[in-house]
């Protein structure tokens, strides 16, 4: 954008009233400009993981960005809901000492010579001092009568040699897959545990074998996905050799499924193979890609709008972006309120009350930024306000925004998808991204099954030894 000379108070004097108007014209042209570049640099200041769809990582030292709790906003402890974990005592342990008092009373008799009886019990958790054990397999040999010989045979997993069993193999690719350790840190863990060091190559070629044992797990995941009622989709960016790819995700509980592609769109999502043939309901964001699937109905992650109008407050001070918040955590609280009481639905005028109030919010909000006409002669699309955007997809979209309020299976957000990709940040921050596609494609698979294996509660390590045993 070019800077306008300013005119000398000369120019001024011997300028036509056509020639001023003109120059008035022009300076609010400019000035409309500079507004625009100002609400673009403001939004890209004030924007964070709070009222956007940011990460938390990308607050950088503006930690602080989210809202405080509030003191007396929730009671101490565990809030209703929330599974403890408090330790209890086992009927049956392992190992019993029984705690006698020795010596003598103060009346002088011998306390070992009377009855004793039980006082208190306290139990303690330990774990079993690592180490190796050995196995030899012997091949013996039998030679029949008839000239014939006869083998035992070997376990599938035994090879030639000395070789490492099924155990330490899924402790090992459950270290690197499971927990994001890097493979040299594991094979550091092991030998500081057990005395053995396996090199990080042979715990890389047990992560592929372990995804060719899995492979079978993973296409019935993908299946179980498909003929769900319901099921969250997500996706997030991911370095393989380099380059940027993606990670797609996709969930029913129990079940979960990543795939990786070069691309971000519907070619990946194809190649996914879950949502070409879904005809649930699908929840997501409102990326336009998720919308070529027509064989499907849509819910929105409602999570996301409640960062967005949060911002829309902030930006503009209006009251409407309050009151959809409102409306929408009503919403919810009233679902899960009517469950507890035992209800299947909410009665009709329940659900007009909330979706009339819903409709006169979004006419107030679209009253004070109302949409922009497009301009004779202007290319491409005329660029609305940002609470404008949001105003038009809550009012366009609105059967996907309160899907939750009627399908009561629906979630009211797409936190559940959202999830499943968090801790894929955590292996990208640990190792940068992946070397290879095989390698990427083998996590995927791992990952599928670990966490379909914590959703029905199934140790991850054992699925993984019994994967080795074959």
């Amino acid at each position: 954008m070019k800077n306008l000379n300013r005119p000398t108070q000369t120019e001024l004097n011997v300028m036509s009233h056509a020639e001023k108007d003109a120059l008035i014209l022009k300076l609010f042209d400019w000035l409309e400009e500079l507004e625009r570049r100002l609400n673009k640099l403001e939004d890209k200041i004030v924007k964070d993981s709070n009222n956007s769809s940011k990460p938390p990582s990308s607050d950088g030292l503006r930690k602080g960005a989210a809202q405080p709790r509030q003191s007396g906003e929730k009671s101490n402890g565990g809030q209703k809901g929330h599974q403890g974990s408090t330790r209890r005592m086992i009927e049956n342990p392992d190992v019993i000492e029984t705690l006698y008092p020795v010596g003598l009373c103060a009346c002088g008799a011998d306390l070992t010579e009377q009855a004793a009886t039980l006082k208190e019990r306290r139990q303690q958790i330990e774990i079993p001092e690592p180490k190796t054990i050995t196995t030899e397999y012997r091949q013996m040999q039998i030679r029949c009568r008839c000239g014939l010989n006869h083998c035992g045979h070997f376990p599938i997993n035994v090879t030639p040699n000395v070789s490492y069993g099924a155990r330490l193999k899924a402790y090992s690719v459950g270290l690197v897959q499971g927990h994001f350790i890097a493979l040299e840190r594991t094979s550091e863990i092991i030998h500081d545990q057990y005395g053995v060091q396996p090199s990080g190559g042979s715990i890389q070629k047990w992560i592929l074998q372990a995804a060719d044992y899995l492979a079978a797990d993973y296409a019935a995941n993908q299946q179980a996905i498909v003929q769900a009622k319901v099921a969250n989709f997500d996706e997030s960016g991911m370095r393989i050799n380099g380059k940027l790819h993606w990670l797609h995700v996709a969930t029913a509980p129990p079940y979960v499924h990543y795939s990786v592609h070069e691309k971000r769109g519907r070619l990946a999502m194809d190649a996914a193979g879950i949502l070409p043939r879904f005809s649930g309901i699908a929840v997501h964001d409102h990326w336009k890609p998720y919308w070529y699937y027509n064989d499907c109905r849509h819910a929105l992650c409602n999570a996301h709008h409640l960062r967005e109008l949060r911002y829309c407050e902030q930006l503009t001070g209006g009251g409407w972006a309050i009151e959809l918040r409102h409306l929408l955590v009503e919403g919810k609280k009233t679902v899960v309120a009517a469950q507890a009481e035992g209800k299947t639905e909410l009665t009709t005028v329940k659900v007009a009350d909330l979706l009339n109030r819903y409709d006169q919010q979004i006419s107030i909000g679209l009253a004070d930024f109302p949409i922009r006409p497009h301009e004779s002669g202007q290319k491409g699309r005329t660029e609305q306000h940002p609470a404008t955007n949001l105003l038009i997809r809550l009012r366009d979209f609105k059967s996907e925004v309160w899907r939750f309020l009627t399908h009561w299976y629906v979630p009211f957000d797409n936190n559940q998808a959202e999830r499943m990709v968090r801790p894929v940040k955590v292996k990208l921050k640990v190792t940068g991204g992946f070397r290879a596609m095989g390698g990427s494609e083998a996590f995927c698979i791992i990952r599928s099954i670990w966490e379909t294996n914590k959703f029905n509660h199934v140790n991850p390590f054992d699925a993984l030894r019994l994967a080795f045993i074959g």
